[in-house]
């Protein structure tokens, strides 16, 4: 299994483990069935999460805008620049969500 679910000790809040290796071999045996920017960012995620290896360009080759700056975003937190000063739920650079 590729996300366990379980309860914090201490308030009881809902969280998840997931097993980033897991998800992409998933994804690599046919198993999990996603669009070609779901598969994109769900390898992204797995690379910047646990280091799990990946084609940069063909992972980042036709994200669209919302996408592309999500992994920035991704990317600058995993780098510690966490503080940056944008408003919540607006686009990293300028502009809204759309």
């Amino acid at each position: 299994m590729a996300v366990e679910f379980g309860r914090g000790f201490v308030d009881g809040s809902v969280m998840a483990a997931v097993d980033w290796e897991a998800a992409v071999a998933g994804l690599d045996a046919g198993r999990l069935p996603c669009s070609s920017s779901e598969n994109q960012m769900l390898r992204l995620a797995a690379s910047i999460a646990d280091g799990v290896r990946l084609d940069l360009g063909s992972a980042l080759s036709g994200l669209d805008e919302r996408n592309a700056t999500l992994v920035a975003a991704a990317v600058l937190h995993a780098a510690g620049h966490r503080n940056l000063g944008f408003p919540q739920g607006t686009l990293a650079f300028g502009g809204e969500w759309r």
